[in-house]
């Protein structure tokens, strides 16, 4: 990575973590009276940490609803983000503290953990430069450069037709995270997201451990980010990025049931979700517990905003919420439940509202995933869990012998995601369609949650036999400690030595290092005159083309995608595809610029190198 770069990921994780602490500030003075008066134990530093980022990503939510409402200026004008995070900064500063939180207990060995999740998860794109790749990424990078251009929602490369029906979530994110920093952009957002998933995910198995046990918090983060399988124990293991080339079962595979892979970059829609899942059901579980109404509007809120980032995991919000409610309410379970749903179903329409008007302005969806993503055999993805799963197990066992008030919203997360892996078991065997939304029951949607529910679990197992064996034998307890340590770490440590050669290959997607993508190449300077109203023609490469839509939103006058036949840029919409199939069949999409290979005698606005070849970018009318 060069230095510039790391500057740049390391003032956007000063500056945001600052204005995130003042949400979080600002929040939990209006939330902390009423969970006082719950019978749970308070929020401690863990719990306030995980509501801060919740609060960050509401006041992205926020400055997307004002950037709707004025015609793009809350992104598009570069110095507004700045101005309400200094403001934010500012008044939570002035909120008086009632009392000190406790201090932030097992201090070395938490400083031990974050060095470990570093040097695994980090280090590999320190050295290798960059952790973006291609795929999902690269839509994401155009969807949020059209925010930072003016455009009121992402509408994505298509021109005059398109209709983002993408939830923009994730966009809103990256946009005000590359807002706080002038001169950053979304692919430095991105590694800047990746480097926050890597404390926030351990965090949220901490968090949720924790409301059943205040000393599990430590041992949830670590089962949740550093306890493999055993693919360790094959013939030549090694980390593999594309799961149908996958040689050690589910384990050691970039799309493994075993999430603890999502800590690899790049930074995802679902990773963020996932973190906003524990942080809303943390929300939703002091709530009930308080039989709070507006605490309970509150964290319904939260599970909406986890829609605007992930759709399929709003399903496991949804299911979170229903779990809880019929686990832990007794009276006047209707209205609590109408309170929930009232607050998730506002803040999801925001975004759900203006689809569900063009689907049926627009005739429907069309389906646009060319193949859907691999998914395993029950036993083969349980196994991928390794010492985890028996520990998950136990630790289901371990919160049925616990008090109700405190176990029952663990054990309704547990449940609930066991539900819907089945149904997306199910959906795979019997060929459900899903209207062409296959993914909303994808295994590899339902896996993620699943798994943080169940090392926050684990790590109950994990307290309860160490207490046990420590009883009969102190040193057996520690030697109980150190197996699992072993047995589980082999993995994570062998994925990040293959990964980094992976990364610093610029292998397997991974080329945003690359120099042709590298801040002053040709695709990146072209990319300068372009913005999200023009049009550009790039004559003999649809790879410069889509390069230049991620790093300007601009709109292609033509594009193939080698994987699809027809609706090249997937439209969502059944009319808007049929339209665009129609025009590029016909009189085409008129140019606004044109990028193409050679010299002119044309004044070209830029000209450059791009693999291997001379490019050059011209006006249309020139």
């Amino acid at each position: 990575m060069t230095v510039p770069t790391l500057l740049f990921v390391l003032a956007q994780f000063v500056a945001c973590s600052a204005i995130a602490w003042a949400c979080g500030v600002l929040v939990l003075a209006r939330i902390e009276p009423r969970i006082d008066s719950s019978p749970a134990p308070g929020f401690g530093a863990p719990e306030r940490a995980l509501v801060s980022a919740l609060s960050f990503l509401g006041l992205s939510v926020l400055l997307m609803v004002a950037h709707m409402l004025s015609g793009g200026a809350a992104f598009g004008i570069p110095g507004l983000v700045p101005a309400a995070g200094i403001m934010l900064v500012v008044l939570a500063l002035r909120i008086r503290r009632p009392r000190r939180p406790a201090p932030v207990e097992h201090r070395l060995p938490l400083v031990a953990l974050a060095a470990v999740l570093i040097a695994l998860y980090a280090a590999p794109v320190l050295i290798a430069g960059s952790g973006v790749r291609t795929g999902d990424p690269p839509w994401h990078l155009g969807w949020t450069e059209q925010l930072l251009a003016g455009d009121p929602v992402p509408t994505g490369p298509a021109p005059e037709l398109g209709r983002n029906a993408y939830p923009w979530g994730f966009h809103g994110v990256l946009a005000t995270m590359v807002r706080t920093v002038p001169g950053s952009d979304p692919s430095i957002a991105h590694e800047t997201m990746h480097l926050y998933l890597i404390g926030l995910i351990p965090l949220s198995a901490a968090c949720l451990a924790r409301s059943v046990n205040r000393r599990a918090g430590l041992a949830a983060a670590w089962l949740v980010s550093l306890v493999g399988g055993l693919g360790w124990i094959a013939r030549a293991p090694a980390f593999v990025a594309s799961p149908s080339e996958a040689r050690f079962g589910a384990d050691l595979v970039v799309a493994s049931p075993n999430s603890m892979y999502e800590l690899f970059p790049p930074a995802l829609p679902r990773e963020v979700a996932l973190v906003a899942l524990g942080a809303a059901a943390l929300l939703l579980a002091t709530a009930i517990r308080s039989q709070d109404r507006g605490l309970q509007l509150t964290a319904g809120a939260a599970m909406g905003a986890v829609g605007l980032v992930s759709v399929p995991m709003l399903l496991n919000a949804l299911a979170w919420s229903v779990g809880m409610c019929l686990l832990m309410i007794r009276r006047d379970r209707v209205r609590s439940v109408l309170m929930i749903l009232s607050g998730a179903v506002a803040v999801f329409a925001l975004w759900a509202g203006p689809v569900a008007s063009n689907y049926l302005r627009y005739d429907g969806f069309v389906n646009i995933t060319p193949q859907l993503g691999v998914e395993w055999d029950l036993g083969v993805a349980l196994a991928s869990w390794g010492v985890l799963l028996p520990l998950a197990i136990g630790g289901v066992i371990v919160l049925l012998t616990q008090p109700p008030i405190l176990s029952r919203p663990l054990l309704a997360c547990v449940a609930a995601s066991v539900v819907l892996l089945t149904l997306a078991v199910a959906r795979a065997r019997l060929d459900w369609g899903l209207f062409g939304n296959e993914t909303l029951l994808h295994q590899g949607r339902m896996w993620p949650p699943l798994h943080l529910a169940g090392a926050a679990a684990g790590a109950l197992a994990l307290l309860a036999a160490y207490g046990w064996i420590r009883q009969r034998a102190q040193t057996l307890g520690t030697a109980f400690i150190v197996i699992v340590v072993l047995l589980g770490v082999a993995s994570p440590v062998i994925a990040a030595t293959s990964i980094t050669g992976i990364l610093s290959s610029h292998s397997k997607g991974f080329n945003y290092a690359e120099p042709d993508l590298a801040r002053g190449a040709f695709a990146r300077r072209a990319a300068a005159h372009l913005d999200p109203d023009d049009v550009v023609q790039v004559e003999g490469s649809d790879d410069l083309a889509f390069l230049l839509f991620q790093f300007s939103g601009t709109k292609l006058a033509t594009y193939d995608d080698p994987r699809l036949v027809g609706n090249d840029l997937r439209i969502r919409y059944s009319d808007l595809a049929e339209e665009w199939n129609r025009r590029t069949r016909e009189d085409g999409f008129e140019p606004d610029f044109i990028a193409r290979r050679g010299d002119s005698s044309v004044t070209a606005l830029e000209e450059g190198t791009f693999n291997g070849e001379h490019w050059e970018l011209v006006a249309a009318d020139g």
